[in-house]
């Protein structure tokens, strides 16, 4: 029996590097609310618990049905009392090892002290910058420069006060958190956010601004040995750089798109020096999804090109679970979108649940989704946050 957890705050409990991290309250209200996400990424077939304060609802629990699924859950406290053979998270950090030990779980299904730091380090930004170096090594393509790592304020105005636009980014950061958008020159704003990234974190990595065209990513598996490539996500992210959805269709489609706005040749050769590289820098201290956000961007001289190495998530991510429920569950020939909503005021997220229930019900043929909308995680009167899939109309 394989136990999951859903623990989204693992980017902030990096960043900490401690064992006694308490993640903020909005955070713990994100794993809470989609404590049943492992539901629609949890390998086909195995006896599966997911890690819950609540159990599923029970208009939840039905609505699985038509898709032949059942949901087995089991409250933090009690994960000690039960005989898990295999302990899948969402990231790895020092803190949620802790506290799976202090509940009685088997150390045999933790990482050390010693491999949480290691898998630490490794997912610093710093690891971009290494697979670009790589890439640049292993391909003919114009690539884009290298992050510029900064230790100091002065290092920081430095590098703000140049001529074109720039982005800073937190070491320890994922899905678009942890981004500054240097638009302006060195001001006030930015003097408070890098002095304390600086202060916490210890330095900040520093890039140009790209006219991002589109968003993508390459996802990866390693098996502890080897890595594979697991397939292509296409998403969407707000202003501000966070990540907003994640479109469901087929990884022939994604890569069929991808090739035809840099070249066929281009997608091949990055996705296969990534394989390499991971393999010989990650594959033996880690097991586990991984993913590279990407972007196309026009280039000055007018064309599209790749970036491929914008941001590496070394953990499950958005993207690999849009991939497996667009590969698992969505009907041949259909195409959606997979997001996860916020409303801050509770009340208006369950009235739109219920509105979309009525108006675009979710269509399922043979166990797979055809159409409508589909909550992926309970929703809630009070519920803040949704995972949730809805199909383009036809």
């Amino acid at each position: 029996m394989n136990l999951y957890i859903f623990n989204p705050e693992n980017d902030l409990a990096l960043a900490f590097g401690g064992i006694n991290y308490t993640p903020p309250p909005a955070a713990q209200r994100i794993a809470r609310e989609l404590a049943l996400l492992p539901l629609w990424y949890a390998r086909e077939g195995e006896e599966t618990t997911i890690c819950s304060a609540e159990p599923a609802p029970d208009d939840f629990r039905r609505s699985l049905e038509p898709l032949g699924l059942a949901v087995s859950t089991v409250a933090f406290k009690q994960i000690g009392e039960l005989p898990f053979d295999r302990i899948e998270v969402w990231g790895w950090n020092l803190a949620l090892a802790h506290r799976l030990h202090q509940a009685g779980v088997d150390n045999r299904l933790l990482p050390s002290p010693e491999q949480c730091n290691h898998l630490r380090r490794l997912a610093h930004r710093r690891l971009a910058t290494e697979a670009g170096r790589y890439l640049a090594s292993h391909i003919d393509y114009p690539m884009p420069p290298l992050p510029v790592e900064l230790h100091t304020p002065d290092e920081v105005q430095a590098f703000t006060e140049q001529s074109d636009r720039k982005v800073l980014k937190a070491p320890w950061s994922g899905s678009g958190r942890g981004l500054y958008w240097n638009l302006y020159g060195y001001d006030t704003s930015l003097a408070q956010w890098s002095n304390g990234v600086l202060q916490k974190q210890g330095v900040l990595m520093g890039e140009p601004f790209y006219e991002k065209e589109r968003d993508w990513a390459m996802e990866f598996y390693s098996d502890g040995t080897r890595v594979t490539f697991a397939g292509y996500s296409s998403f969407l992210t707000d202003n501000h750089g966070a990540y907003k959805e994640n479109r469901l269709t087929t990884d022939h489609r994604l890569h069929k798109e991808l090739s035809a706005a840099v070249g066929t040749h281009v997608v091949t050769a990055v996705r296969e020096a990534l394989a390499s590289f991971f393999t010989e820098r990650i594959a033996p201290v880690y097991t586990g999804y991984l993913g590279v956000d990407m972007m196309t961007y026009l280039a000055p001289d007018g064309t599209t090109r790749l970036h491929p190495f914008v941001e590496i998530n070394l953990r499950m991510n958005m993207g690999v679970v849009a991939r497996r429920i667009a590969d698992r569950f969505v009907a041949p020939g259909c195409e959606g979108h997979y997001r996860i909503d916020y409303f801050p005021r509770p009340g208006t997220l369950y009235r739109d649940h219920l509105e979309r229930l009525h108006q675009h019900p979710a269509r399922i043929v043979d166990g797979r989704f055809a159409g409508g909308y589909f909550a992926l995680t309970p929703v809630l009167p009070d519920s803040q946050y949704r995972a949730c899939i809805e199909f383009d109309a036809r």
